[in-house]
């Protein structure tokens, strides 16, 4: 049994999906017991960050997420100019619970604070709390200002909730990529300069003083770069509550793969050099970043796309637990546990969904994975559930996978099968930003 604990050998006894108890040879009969013998069993994983408005809806992307061993999603709601935030919410709440095979929760996605941000104490009341804004992509109209930014986390800040923001300095990018674009340089190869990571930085920077000035958290989504680590270090030394994500893509590859993948590994922002790999691994490691969450985002391109006008994006949930933990646990960054910590007890602490989600204590929702360390994995298009067209990890050659997973008790994925049908599942509320920095489990609190 892997918990963000420690690692050992354990019973866990399920029923009515919850979990009844956890020890050593637990007395009473079962109507069906799973021999694990050889597989390590996590908590459900939860996905803090997925995007079901493109390829992949509100039906289908929980679909390639549980294939994944994903048991629990988080849906950003956007809600685009014109559409009120409530609304939004409202119909992301309804098409999930008739079309989900999995529990998910829900982000408010604010395109024009300026006509909708009154409504997020609304939304608060109806469960939920995390609300998110660009900080870039003003050229596409999607960028937040900082006087709605900070209207908006003063908001957030009164009524309970949290800020989210996608953190680079939009307008400063825009100058570079027009730039780029009159002196016709190559946009792959100039692509990471136009959006470099000192404005990726710049920007976590000034978010996290706009959050403080509203008494607002701030969880930073994607982080991608070494400098943009050292903000949130500096933030959380003097204790504010800024919590941090970084996504499998920025750990697995970096801006080389452009060369070869082009559109098709055009993300926001961009993978970056090698050393912010690492960076990001350690920052894994040592308790900077808090969650690894998939930026699901399956948008239809190909190699042949013109770059800049390809969209940013890419699927990113099917492969992420087997990403992580490959790279993580087999490439010697993390132990099973914190692997837990991240991907587990931190993302359902800081949204409020712990101890019903992300734990294995009794009580707790009998959300389980069980995953198969030595078993070695092909990534390909082919063997794929989402209805994007493409991997970015075509051909990669990794160790473990998810073989069974549950959720509340049910047999959710078995022997490479879904057992669950459209409108399995429930909608849950959440209580975003509201646990202390001192009860993220970190490094030090995991065993090895």
């Amino acid at each position: 049994m892997v918990t963000p604990q420690g690692t050992a050998l354990l019973d866990v006894a399920i029923e009515d999906g919850v979990i009844a108890a956890v020890g050593r040879d637990l007395g009473g009969t079962a109507d069906e017991t799973i021999d694990a013998t050889g597989l390590l069993v996590f908590p459900g994983i939860i996905d803090a960050h997925t995007h079901p408005v493109y390829l992949d809806d509100l039906e289908s992307l929980p679909v390639t997420a549980a294939y994944g061993g994903v048991t629990t999603v988080i849906h950003f709601a956007y809600a685009k100019p014109g559409e009120g935030l409530l609304d939004t919410i409202h119909r992301f709440r309804e098409e999930g619970e008739a079309g989900s095979v999995l529990d998910f929760a829900l982000h408010g996605g604010l395109f024009d604070p300026a006509n909708q941000s009154h409504e997020v104490p609304d939304a608060i009341e109806a469960g939920v709390t995390s609300h998110k804004m660009f900080m870039t992509y003003a050229k596409l109209g999607w960028m937040t200002d900082d006087y709605q930014l900070m209207r908006t986390m003063d908001i957030l800040g009164t009524a309970g909730g949290m800020a989210m923001v996608h953190a680079e300095n939009g307008l400063a990018t825009d100058y570079l990529q027009d730039k780029t674009n009159e002196a016709g340089a190559d946009p792959q190869d100039v692509f990471v300069a136009t959006r470099p990571a000192i404005l990726e930085a710049e920007a976590i920077h000034r978010a996290i003083a706009m959050a403080q000035a509203g008494d607002c958290p701030l969880y930073i989504v994607h982080m991608t770069a070494e400098l943009g680590l050292a903000e949130v270090a500096r933030a959380r030394a003097l204790g504010y509550r800024v919590y941090a994500e970084t996504c499998p893509q920025y750990l697995t590859l970096t801006e080389d793969a452009l060369r070869t993948q082009g559109p098709l590994v055009k993300i926001g922002p961009p993978l970056r050099a090698e050393s912010d790999r690492l960076a990001l691994w350690r920052g894994l490691a040592d308790g900077t970043l808090d969650t690894i969450a998939s930026d699901h985002a399956a948008k239809a391109k190909t190699r042949e796309d013109d770059f800049f006008e390809a969209p940013y994006g890419s699927p990113q949930a099917e492969t992420m637990l087997t990403l992580a933990y490959h790279g993580g646990v087999n490439g010697g960054w993390l132990s099973p546990a914190r692997l837990a910590q991240v991907m587990c007890e931190n993302p359902a602490r800081i949204f409020g969904l712990y101890p019903k989600k992300g734990a294995i204590l009794p009580g707790s929702d009998a959300d389980l994975v069980l995953y198969d360390p030595t078993a070695a994995v092909r990534i390909e298009h082919a063997s794929q559930h989402s209805n994007a067209s493409y991997t970015a990890y075509e051909g990669m050659e990794v160790l473990g996978k998810p073989v069974l997973s549950m959720q509340r008790g049910r047999i959710l994925l078995k022997d490479g099968q879904l057992h669950a049908s459209a409108g399995n599942g429930q909608f849950l509320r959440t209580s975003s930003g509201r646990v202390a920095l001192s009860t993220l489990q970190t490094p030090t609190a995991g065993a090895s």
